[in-house]
């Protein structure tokens, strides 16, 4: 039966997170996403960990630590979608800030203490730190590989800040942020869409506090044909900001239409001297 496991809190709490994990047969994995965020240096008020209609005993495993830990909330719902998953979350979520982890990825203990200070007493900033990435054949990469000055020019262009490190006031997301029918680039297009709001800014804070696992089933590495629709769907959604910068809307056109493949994150070591600086920026 589908429900809820926990009366919700109606009023937002202040200075605190609430974070938001969507899963879907991610048994396997789960413990290391969980463990990276409850074991956080800054406190953080819940865990609601969204099932997004597993069958692989990822329920009864969340209802077994949600026993033992009262910061963990569960809400079970038929099988929609991360975006889905993510916006019943939002819902749900009595911080007043909110952060996004992914089942099978995780954080650096220091994930929440780096950002807070950039968003405390703030409804009109978001912040991210950069992540570095793991693919399945042991090579890895880092984005954003250097310090982003504009992350809102930076942002038309590409997508420099993955959903699972951003920390974001809970007042920006009241209105839905997630768009269920997008199967890719839902990182991009939320912070389109915070940016189409008006009066929002972004901050990269340049450490590297988050690690993403590339596996074989996930959302970033599907097809060809599948990017390119994606993309499609975010010139639809956004053609009034896109507009007003014809550059990026250029470009964007080119990535959906002409050589869907430009811009794909690549699965080879980035051996830079970019990149071999930002990954000495954990110890800053």
């Amino acid at each position: 039966m589908l429900g809820v496991f926990v009366r919700w809190q109606s009023v937002r709490m202040p200075d605190v997170v609430s974070v938001i994990m969507p899963t879907y047969n991610r048994l396997h994995v789960l413990a290391r996403a969980m463990d990276s965020v409850l074991e956080q240096t800054a406190a953080v008020l819940e865990l609601i960990v969204v099932d997004d209609g597993s069958t692989d005993g990822s329920v009864e495993y969340l209802r077994h630590r949600a026993s033992a830990d009262p910061r963990i909330k569960v809400i079970e719902t038929a099988h929609a979608g991360a975006a889905a998953a993510r916006n019943r979350g939002i819902e749900a979520a009595g911080g007043e800030f909110i952060a996004f982890q992914d089942s099978d990825d995780e954080w650096h203990p220091d994930f929440i203490e780096r950002l807070l200070p950039h968003v405390r007493g703030r409804s009109d900033l978001v912040a991210f730190v950069s992540h570095s990435v793991r693919f399945r054949d042991g090579s890895q990469m880092v984005v954003p590989r250097s310090a982003i000055e504009r992350p809102e020019r930076e942002l038309l262009y590409r997508s420099v800040a993955s959903t699972q490190t951003l920390l974001i006031p809970s007042v920006l997301l009241r209105d839905g942020a997630f768009d269920p029918a997008l199967r890719r680039f839902q990182d991009w297009d939320l912070c389109l869409s915070l940016l189409e709001r008006g009066g929002v800014t972004f901050r990269h804070v340049p450490v590297i506090a988050a690690t993403l696992y590339r596996l074989d089933d996930s959302i970033s590495e599907g097809s060809t044909k599948l990017r390119s629709a994606s993309l499609r769907r975010i010139l639809r959604r956004h053609r009034p900001l896109f507009r007003r910068h014809p550059l990026a809307l250029a470009r964007l056109l080119v990535r959906a239409y002409l050589r869907p493949g430009i811009g794909s994150r690549s699965t080879a070591v980035d051996r830079s001297p970019e990149a071999a600086g930002l990954r000495d920026l954990g110890a800053l």
